[in-house]
């Protein structure tokens, strides 16, 4: 099977090492790769993915006028003519485009990755999505809904595989001396941000030691350090501008905190739960690996006080947080490794190109 991976800037940027990892897994599984990616992406970074490099690597601009997108497709059709792909894999919003465009002079069949909540509402169907012949689902919540758009027998639930450590970590090893926090998310709702960051100023006077590393980007980034600064807590938070480039770090801290609900899936909050941090979050539906008090404590409504109290039980019960963190370890180990991803986005393809919902001339369907 040749698989073209299509890929923009924002996924690349964000979760670069699940796709290397995936490039791995597809290639060990017998695959061939091609990768399409931006032609703005840094030669230095794409460097660091040596697997999407070695797979074969095509630059394209994924950001041009409509009237040149007949030209980007024949330009791309051109460079796959000796060797064309089989099944087009687009991964990203930009990506997605660029995959129809292609499919539609090749002649194949695409599948589209959707990771967010937003996308469920967004994705090409009916009309504009001729050539679709899948769609690639990281949670049920977020495949329920694509199933209430299109014909649910397109629809394959895959989800988000990590890597887990060769070693367990004790979270709040010495809670009285440090207490290391990991805050993540899309710096969109600063209504979360205030309840979250309320909270957290309401626990460092009973936890000076208390020592957090927050996301910040976003539209809403500037906003969200002077709220931070209004409530006292400079001393008590670091920014970083990407927390995809900080996974080592932000997975060594005791707790992660996602003040958002958006139902975005992130291969970090995997990450940090195969190393038995334990979550606490806003209620999000669409993040089904949160189980209330099993593998997250959940907050139920954007509110200081709630913030505080449930971050707070955690704190002042260290075996909670680990037993919590050891739960979210169980449920990676069960469903969420990388080899599990790869395993069931290769069933996908096979599904795709031995009897989806449309036949594609020369792909043996």
């Amino acid at each position: 099977m040749h698989i073209a991976l299509i890929i923009d800037q924002e996924r690349l940027a964000q979760e670069q090492s699940m796709l290397d990892r995936i490039s791995v897994g597809l290639i060990d599984c017998g695959a061939q790769l091609t990768t399409i990616v931006p032609d703005t992406q840094p030669v230095d970074d794409a460097q660091q993915s040596a697997q999407l490099v070695a797979a074969g690597r095509i630059e394209v601009s994924m950001n041009v006028p409509p009237w040149m997108r007949r030209t980007r497709a024949h330009r791309l059709a051109k460079a796959v003519e000796s060797a064309v792909p089989d099944v087009l894999h687009a991964v990203g919003d930009r990506a997605w485009m660029v995959g129809l465009d292609l499919a539609r002079v090749v002649n194949r069949p695409v599948t589209i990755d959707v990771w967010s909540a937003d996308q469920v509402r967004s994705v090409p169907h009916r009309r504009s999505a001729s050539q679709v012949a899948g769609y690639v689902a990281p949670t049920e919540p977020i495949a329920e809904g694509l199933r209430k758009r299109i014909a649910p027998e397109l629809v394959s639930l895959v989800p988000i595989g990590v890597t887990l450590p060769p070693h367990p970590r004790e979270v709040l090893a010495n809670p009285q001396d440090t207490i290391a926090l990991a805050i993540i998310g899309s710096g969109r709702d600063i209504a979360a941000y205030r309840a979250m960051l309320g909270g957290l100023s309401r626990l460092t006077r009973e936890f000076p030691q208390i020592q957090g590393c927050l996301e910040l980007r976003g539209p809403h980034e500037h906003e969200i350090w002077q709220c931070a600064q209004r409530l006292n807590l400079r001393g008590h938070l670091s920014a970083i501008t990407d927390a995809a480039l900080h996974r080592r770090l932000l997975t060594g801290c005791d707790v992660l905190l996602i003040p958002e609900r958006f139902g975005q899936v992130r291969s970090l909050m995997f990450e940090a739960m195969a190393f038995g941090m334990p979550i606490v979050a806003s209620d999000d539906p669409f993040l089904d690996a949160l189980v209330p008090d099993e593998t997250a404590i959940i907050v139920g409504k954007a509110d200081p006080q709630e913030w505080a109290q449930q971050l707070r039980r955690l704190l002042v019960q260290p075996q909670l947080a680990r037993s919590i963190g050891a739960s979210g370890q169980a449920l990676v180990a069960a469903r969420h490794q990388s080899t599990d991803q790869v395993g069931k986005l290769m069933a996908a393809f096979q599904q795709v190109l031995s009897g989806g919902a449309h036949t594609f001339a020369g792909t043996g369907t």
